[in-house]
């Protein structure tokens, strides 16, 4: 498919929201790029300015003392100035280097606060990954980055040529002189230069702009290279559990081998793109001699028809060394940032994925009997971009105050029953009622936090176990102790130096204390504990624990969880057992539903040769299963 080529509306349109962004994430910027700006302009040309005066001073024999007045205005003017744009350019490029990382926050919170079946999209997850390389593996960066430097940039070299631009129109209008005061020969030669002038600058854009298309091009077949490379060095080669695979199986040459392909390919665009810039500077610096040929000209004309001093050709002469400078940096500048204005639309689109799953605005009721009651009905549901249903025709009623265990092979659909409960997803088909109100309708965050879930794969990040516990900076320390206590880590509590503030792994505070994987378990029960809502969920977070130890933990935890509404999904028939409740799933539908004793007796159903088929690896000799 074929992206939509933008127009230069759309263009504006999305460079304008990315200045508006960078003012909004720097304080002051809008006044400080002007102020800097400005100086930069002052400091360039104000040894110009002050020298031609000098010249001319010198020239019409100007007394001792008038002289050494200009020398100190030029040498103190351009100290003055150097100083200021000095510190002003150190603030500023402190928050130009710091621009990704305030623009990526932005991208952080989008990301916590999407709708989290874009979360579990790879077409969602590459474009946020190919954003950050274009970021940061980029030799200036591109996106926000780019287009916050390109505008100090554009908007310095666009002043400086508009004042060369007027001072040449100013020199114009004097030729007259020199055209033996025919102001229509002035006026034709003014109108050819400012035609010529045009003409070159549009085919100096345009060839730029082309240019620019191939290196942009480049730098868009790298991102899938950066990906990889990342993948390799920091997600594969420098984790724990991938080590011992590569020493045990000895793929240290296959490594090798795919991480200098990557580099070669890597190195081959890199090449590609300086060739193409050197191209670019060369075909700029031929635009550059005809201009300033051009002007050269008009001077020489204009000194021997004695019509300019010698200090004004001073002041030109140094003037237009500037102007060529800055038009070669225009051109460049003004081609980069339609190319970037790609990357800052990717940005931004990211961003602006929609939520459907805030349309919603009824109220949770307020209950304290926690009397809620979960319905599915005929709920049908496959992820997206896949035709497979993964539930089908499903339904279930929630019993307040219900044990259920779902149990089923792997596949069978029951971690999407949890994400469909714990609206993670949407029902493709069908509906799930709240006390028989579609749960669409509620608010969503009142909704979700109805629940409390254990997931098979928790993470326990590095923070203090405390706000581990509250998932909040912020907590009730009595309440986070007695959550942990009652998930039976009091042992652990009791020996941590620093208490709840103490520090969970070691990966950034060697104050940190390592917990061992059925104590990380343990911690995530309490905090689903410490977060006292009507239903709690435990999806499998016991997989790797034997079955002695999972049962024990979903015992403990059901005797915790008091009166409330309990899901227990586990691979594990025998640690299910104290559930009044069990529904079996297979492909997608709900097979059977009732507890152990009467599941057991249905010899030809699923629920009795998985039990049966699990149970013999666990069967002491000579006992019957």
């Amino acid at each position: 498919m074929t992206e939509k080529k933008l127009t230069a509306i759309e263009m504006l349109k999305i460079n304008i929201r990315g200045i508006k962004l960078c003012n909004s994430l720097i304080p002051w910027n809008s006044f400080l790029t002007f102020l800097l700006i400005t100086l930069q302009i002052l400091v360039e040309y104000w040894p110009c300015i002050f020298l031609a005066i000098l010249v001319d001073d010198v020239a019409g024999g100007a007394a001792k003392a008038v002289l050494t007045r200009d020398a100190v205005i030029l040498v103190g003017g351009d100290v003055v100035l150097f100083v200021l744009i000095h510190i002003l350019q150190h603030y500023y490029f402190y928050c130009g280097s710091n621009i990704w990382e305030l623009a990526n926050v932005q991208l952080n919170k989008k990301i916590m606060d999407m709708d989290y079946e874009y979360m579990e999209s790879e077409a969602v997850q590459n474009r946020r990954r190919d954003i950050d390389s274009m970021a940061r593996d980029n030799a200036d960066g591109g996106g926000i980055n780019k287009l916050f430097w390109n505008i100090m940039a554009l908007l310095r070299c666009s002043f400086s040529i508009l004042i060369i631009f007027f001072y040449t129109v100013y020199l114009f209008s004097r030729s007259g002189v020199a055209f033996k005061g025919e102001p229509a020969k002035a006026v034709a030669f003014v109108s050819v230069f400012v035609i010529l002038f045009a003409i070159l600058m549009f085919i100096a854009i345009q060839k730029n702009k082309s240019i620019q298309k191939k290196i942009y091009k480049h730098n868009e077949e790298m991102l899938p290279l950066f990906r990889q490379m990342h993948f390799y060095t920091e997600e594969y080669i420098s984790t724990e559990k991938c080590g011992k695979i590569i020493r045990m199986f000895h793929q240290q040459n296959l490594l090798s081998n795919y991480i200098e392909e990557l580099f070669k390919k890597l190195n081959n665009k890199i090449n590609s793109i300086g060739r193409l810039d050197e191209n670019r500077n060369e075909w700029t610096g031929v635009i550059e001699t005809i201009i300033s040929g051009l002007v050269y000209l008009l001077l020489g004309i204009m000194v021997l028809k004695d019509t300019i001093s010698i200090g004004s050709v001073c002041l030109y002469a140094g003037c237009i060394s500037r102007f060529l400078m800055d038009f070669r940096h225009f051109v460049n500048v003004v081609t980069d940032l339609a190319s970037n204005t790609k990357y800052v639309k990717m940005y931004f689109d990211f961003l602006d994925i929609p939520n459907r799953k805030y349309q919603g605005t009824l109220p949770i009721e307020k209950r304290d009997d926690d009397k809620f009651t979960i319905e599915f009905q005929n709920v049908s549901f496959r992820y997206p971009g896949s035709s497979k249903y993964v539930l089908k025709n499903f339904s279930i009623k929630f019993n307040i105050g219900e044990r259920l265990a779902v149990v089923g092979k792997n596949g069978s659909g029951k971690t999407t029953f949890i994400k469909l409960l714990c609206r993670l997803y949407d029902p493709t088909e069908g509906e799930i009622f709240l006390n028989r109100i579609d749960i669409r309708k509620y608010n969503y965050k009142e909704y979700i936090s109805l629940f409390s879930v254990v997931f098979q794969d928790f993470k326990i990040p590095a923070f203090p176990l405390g706000q581990n516990v509250a998932a909040s900076i912020e907590y009730d320390k009595v309440k986070a102790e007695d959550a942990l206590k009652c998930a039976g880590l009091r042992g652990l509590l009791s020996k941590l130096p620093f208490g709840l503030d103490t520090p969970v792994y070691k990966d950034f505070d060697n104050r940190g204390v390592d917990i061992s994987g059925g104590e990380a378990q343990k911690v995530a029960i309490a905090r689903a504990l410490y977060h006292d809502t009507p239903f709690v969920i435990l999806d499998e977070p016991t997989a790797a624990l034997d079955p002695l130890a999972e049962y024990e933990i979903y015992s403990r935890f059901d005797e915790l969880v008091g009166t409330k509404t309990a899901v227990y999904i586990s691979h594990r028939l025998s640690s299910c057992q104290f559930c009044n409740d069990i529904l079996v799933i297979d492909k997608g539908k709900a097979v059977q539903r009732g507890n152990h004793s009467k599941l057991i007796k249905e010899k030809d159903s699923l629920y009795y040769k998985l039990w049966n088929t699990q149970a013999k690896y666990y069967k002491v000799e000579g006992e019957s299963v």
